[in-house]
C-alpha cells in the first residue's frame, strides 16, 4: 500500500483517503524514511502544511522572503543607494522595515557597511549601532551586574554563604 491510499480506520469502517501528490510525499518520506523520521508543522506564515527543517518556513515562504532579500540587497548594493536609511530602502523595495531589521540581526545585512542604518535598542528603542544594546543601557546593564556582584561578595563577606559547601575543590 502506497501512503498516498492511506486507509484511517474511523469506528468499524475504513475509508481511503486520497492525498496531493506533496503530501503523499511527505508520508512516504515519514512512513518509509527509515531512522530518520521526518516532522510535519504548518508554516509560521502561511499556514501549509510542510516537512519541517532548520528553516521554519515552507518552500513557497522560504523562496518569497529570499527574494525580499535579494530586493533589499540589491538596492543596497547600489553605490549611491549605501548612504541610505531604512525608511528609505523600504520606500524602494516594498520590503518592511521589520523584515529588513530581521535581516541585520540575522547578519545577512551588515551595518558597517551601511552607515545610516540603526537598529533599536531592546531595552529603550533608541537607535544604536553596536548591537542590541544602545550606549546608555549598556552602562546601566553593567552597572546591575557589578552592583549584584558587590551584593554577592558582601554576603560572602558577612558569612551568608558557606564557603566550604561553594568550594570546587570539595567537589
Amino acid at each position: 500500500m502506497f501512503a498516498s491510499e492511506v486507509k484511517p480506520v474511523i469506528g468499524k469502517w475504513a475509508a481511503t483517503v486520497k492525498h496531493s501528490e506533496k503530501v503523499s510525499d511527505m508520508i512516504d518520506t515519514i512512513i518509509f524514511g527509515g531512522a530518520t523520521m521526518t516532522e510535519l508543522a504548518n508554516c509560521p506564515a502561511c499556514g501549509a502544511l510542510y516537512v519541517k527543517t532548520a528553516i521554519a518556513l515552507c518552500n513557497r515562504c522560504r523562496q518569497s522572503k529570499e527574494e525580499r532579500f535579494d530586493k533589499v540587497y540589491r538596492f543596497l548594493k547600489k553605490k549611491e543607494n549605501r548612504t541610505s536609511t531604512i525608511s528609505r530602502a523600504v520606500a524602494h523595495t516594498g520590503v518592511a522595515e521589520t523584515e529588513i531589521l530581521g535581516f541585520i540581526r540575522e547578519g545577512r545585512l551588515q551595518l558597517t557597511d551601511l552607515p545610516n542604518f540603526h537598529m533599536p535598542c531592546s531595552f529603550c528603542g533608541e537607535a544604536t549601532r553596536n548591537g542590541r544594546l544602545c550606549k546608555s543601557c549598556e552602562k546601566r546593564l553593567q552597572a546591575d551586574m557589578a552592583s549584584l556582584n558587590n551584593t554577592k561578595e558582601t554576603a560572602e563577606a558577612d558569612g551568608y554563604v558557606n564557603k566550604q559547601l561553594h568550594s570546587r575543590k570539595y567537589e
